[in-house]
């Protein structure tokens, strides 16, 4: 499914218009979950460092069902030992290969979040490995319409959150896809860390490694992936019995926490709470 840019008119010559923080209908919700998960769904990114493939996203599920095991890690000698291909890297923005982007759609106080996992086969701290974006929808005014007010970004064990507004690079689809620095457009530029893949807004390549402190673990664009309809999946195949060792933060883990992550207003400071 290609994510639309749209176009209007103006004295009957087309000019390309960049939709800023479309809104969508609060019954979206509950009627079309899938579509609100692609209304705001992140553009991966993934790093080189030294040379070396990350460990990249798979299915968290097998051919014939079953659960998707983890692999022992090799900290930061090997990466991507046992994981899945990211592809062919041909530079900075080479495609990468498909994998499944999971979601949940949940109702909080006053917000809802959509928050999308990505699984790993491990970090470079232990097996198997879930980590997260949420997007948390703010209601406009007393309207039955809703914009994207927050991004909620797992991160060591921990979570940060940033203002829609502020985040670096965003894009509308397909069409704007290699922009940079444009905000406030419908989809985030989530750049996934190479070693413990925390969740980052911007690139970190001051270092190859995984960094002394959370926020300098490197981070590029050197691989890419942009969701399509069916690669956008809910936690339905998932069997919410299946344990994932010291990953915490599996889809049926954070279903309901994820309204107790951080207190974020429409205006104000934002407050972590858990």
């Amino acid at each position: 499914m290609k994510l639309l840019t749209y176009l209007f008119a103006t004295a009957s010559v087309m000019l390309p218009y960049v939709a800023a923080n479309d809104r969508i209908p609060g019954s979206m919700f509950t009627s079309d979950p899938h579509g609100v998960a692609m209304a705001a769904v992140p553009m991966w990114h993934f790093g080189r460092p030294r040379g070396m493939k990350p460990c990249y996203p798979e299915d968290a599920v097998q051919a014939d069902g079953s659960q998707t095991n983890g692999n022992n890690p090799e900290f930061q000698a090997n990466i991507g030992n046992g994981c899945a291909d990211t592809g062919d890297w041909h530079g900075q923005n080479s495609q990468g290969n498909a994998f499944p982007t999971y979601y949940t759609v949940s109702q909080c106080a006053d917000s809802w979040r959509v928050t999308y996992y990505l699984y790993f086969k491990h970090d470079s701290g232990h097996e198997s490995d879930w980590e997260w974006v949420s997007v948390v929808w703010w209601q406009d005014g007393d309207s039955d319409q809703w914009y994207r007010g927050t991004l909620l970004q797992s991160y060591h064990k921990g979570q940060k959150a940033e203002r829609w507004g502020d985040i670096q690079n965003t894009i509308n689809g397909d069409d704007d896809k290699m922009d940079q620095d444009a905000k406030n457009r419908n989809h985030p530029k989530v750049y996934v860390g190479a070693y413990h893949h925390a969740m980052f807004t911007t690139r970190y390549t001051g270092n190859d490694n995984a960094g002394t402190t959370p926020g300098e673990e490197f981070r590029s664009n050197d691989w890419f992936f942009l969701p399509w309809d069916t690669t956008v999946q809910d936690d339905s195949r998932l069997d919410p019995n299946w344990k994932w060792g010291a990953a915490a933060s599996s889809p049926g883990n954070m279903k309901g926490p994820i309204c107790d992550k951080w207190d974020a207003p429409a205006s104000g400071k934002l407050r972590f709470v858990r």
